[in-house]
């Protein structure tokens, strides 16, 4: 019978039987290891771990922001990063700005990970303000030199 180990996104929990990891909260995105897998993988891609998931899939679960297990995994899911769209901002719209939300957007994720909920929810709500205001300033900016034209001498 193979022993898994399962991460918690802070520390390495384990090892568990397949039938022990259901009383254990994981899910499909879960990252599982065995010496049978030789590598992390989501649970969800092993076989024998599918039955976890075949009763209760994680979209129809209940879940309470401030619930979590026994050892602190949080069954929600992290917040939008707005990464996709800070980097377009930086490269299409206004690269200062730009930046800010890239960097912030790069928080999310980990902050989720290490069970920091609520500065994850920061980090993204920061974010897409600054995305939000890269794109604005460089609208005004082209709103400005099209309606008054280049500065003389340029």
């Amino acid at each position: 019978m193979n022993k898994y180990f399962y991460t918690n996104g802070i520390s390495q929990l384990g090892p568990y039987t397949a039938e022990e990891l259901k009383g254990k909260n994981i899910t499909p995105e879960t990252q599982v290891w065995s010496q049978h897998l030789g590598e992390w993988k989501p649970a969800g891609s092993v076989l024998e771990l599918n039955d976890l998931f075949a009763l209760t899939p994680a979209e129809n679960l209940t879940i309470d922001p401030t619930d979590s297990n026994d050892e602190g995994i949080h069954l929600q899911r992290p917040p939008k990063t707005w990464l996709l769209e800070s980097i377009l901002a930086t490269i299409i719209f206004c690269p200062p700005f730009g930046i800010a939300g890239i960097v912030n957007a790069a928080k999310v994720e980990s902050r989720f990970n290490a069970g920091d909920i609520q500065g994850a929810h920061r980090a993204a709500a920061q974010a897409k303000k600054w995305t939000t205001v890269s794109v604005v300033v460089a609208l005004a900016f082209i709103l400005l030199f099209s309606v008054f034209g280049w500065p003389a001498g340029y």
